[in-house]
């Protein structure tokens, strides 16, 4: 097991560190009215991106400003404009799944929910059945089924391994833990989901860092925009600030500790210059053409 203690990339200044070294700007950027209707991600990565490389940033994807833009600029004196993109690795699969997976809880409870209280945990890689819907029949019949048993075996008071094991094949992840004796809580309850990650096994972070950047539609997406853009723009360099997700197929890539950053080869994007992670881990990490990884401390 890897010792995430050990083993970590280069460091770099801190938040505090950085702001302690910017010039006062001419104005508070922050409160000009493109970011005050800003999206919140777009305004925290504009607060770091501004911190980490002094360079005053710019909403570029404003209403009005045109389609296919670029989120942010960042705007040196010297040289042409450098764009970013703001990307959440949650994805939409996985919102989709959470209130499917909620209304199917309440099929589980029907009209009389049982007496004990059945915690439902959802385990990685979790896909609820679609049970509704063109092409759906067979599955729905077979889910309704096998809920019939569940439901019934818990009215009695216990579910059977049988009856788990029906279930999970139309609905891969679902488990049921032990009842509990609670009438405020009767029936069953969804307590808890694994983000519906799925498990990274052996292979090593910055490899599956690479897989997500080359072969995930939205980073693609995203990534070709960037380029689009630098080429109109006549940039250097370009950004790309990954707001990283603790849930969906990719909650797995959660930067905890700057050791992740020295596990396997990585292999950036073409074109790209710098890239961002923020998890809201207490770690802002940069990745940089020049310089391979560091990490900076949000203190």
């Amino acid at each position: 097991m890897r010792l995430l203690t050990e083993g970590w990339c280069e460091r770099g200044p801190s938040i505090s560190e950085a702001v302690a070294g910017l010039p006062v700007p001419e104005s508070a950027w922050w409160e000009s009215p493109e970011f005050q209707t800003a999206p919140s991600d777009d305004l925290r990565a504009a607060m770091n991106l501004w911190f980490l490389t002094g360079l005053v940033p710019q909403r570029r994807d404003v209403k009005g400003a045109g389609d296919g833009l670029v989120d942010l600029l960042l705007s040196p004196a010297d040289a042409a404009p450098q764009p970013v993109e703001i990307l959440s690795t949650l994805d939409w699969s996985y919102q989709a799944a959470l209130p499917r997976a909620a209304n199917l809880m309440a099929e589980l409870n029907g009209d009389e929910p049982p007496s004990l209280s059945f915690p439902v945990h959802l385990e990685r890689g979790w896909e609820p059945p679609l049970t509704k819907g063109r092409g759906a029949r067979d599955v729905g019949e077979r889910w309704r089924t096998a809920v019939e048993r569940v439901r019934r075996e818990a009215t009695a008071g216990a579910i059977s391994a049988d009856a788990t094991a029906a279930i999970q094949e139309v609905f891969p992840g679902i488990q049921f833990g032990a009842p509990v004796d609670d009438p405020s809580r009767a029936g069953f309850r969804l307590t808890s989901w694994n983000a519906a990650a799925l498990d990274s096994g052996d292979v090593p972070y910055l490899e599956r860092l690479s897989r997500y950047l080359a072969t995930g539609e939205r980073p693609v997406h995203h990534l070709a925009q960037l380029e689009r853009e630098a080429q109109v723009l006549g940039s250097q360099r370009r950004h790309l600030y990954l707001l990283v997700a603790t849930a969906g197929r990719w909650g797995n890539l959660l930067p905890t500790s700057p050791s992740w950053f020295t596990d396997g080869v990585f292999a950036p994007p073409g074109g790209l210059a710098d890239l961002w992670m923020d998890g809201g881990t207490g770690f802002i990490m940069r990745w940089r053409r020049e310089s391979g990884w560091t990490y900076h401390e949000q203190n």
